[in-house]
């Protein structure tokens, strides 16, 4: 194995997603339109094969993992939000790490990002290191939380 890659992300409307991660701070790596059946079926999807899709990372980095998202153009869509939760069976949210944890609640609550709650601090029994955590969703219900280190493990 070399490196965790992307975690990949459907979506209903490409344009609004890449605004929306963009604010969060994200950058468009690529973006494309494709018509091919053939990379439709390895995704198994049988009845398509016009998509779009964008690569966004954070920090411009190549060692960053990407969001790999697509909107399938010729696949009709079975429900219009993910059924997104943190207890069920499945991919529940992919994280981002930051030093100013209240800083993005700020910033992004007042660019109109609705999140879940404000930032909540989870301290390990030690009392000394732990996490604050803020929950959010894109604009089709997909999870995700900022991470903010406390502690011994915020200063490496």
């Amino acid at each position: 194995m070399r490196r965790f890659w992307h975690v990949g992300l459907n979506v209903t409307d490409m344009d609004r997603t890449i605004e929306f991660y963009r604010l969060v701070g994200f950058e468009v790596v690529q973006d494309k339109e494709l018509e091919d059946a053939n990379l439709a079926r390895a995704f198994m999807i049988e009845e398509g094969s016009k998509l779009r899709f964008a690569h966004m990372r954070l920090n411009n980095s190549p060692d960053e993992a990407m969001l790999d998202i697509i909107e399938w153009r010729d696949v009709p869509v079975t429900r219009e939000r993910s059924i997104a939760d943190t207890v069920n069976p499945g991919l529940c949210r992919f994280s981002i790490l930051t030093d100013d944890i209240q800083g993005e609640y700020d910033r992004l609550s007042v660019a109109g990002v609705k999140f879940l709650h404000t930032p909540q601090t989870v301290m390990a029994p030690d009392g000394v290191n732990g996490w604050k955590i803020l929950f959010a969703a894109d604009p089709d219900g997909t999870l995700f939380h900022f991470v903010e280190l406390v502690g011994d493990s915020a200063k490496h």
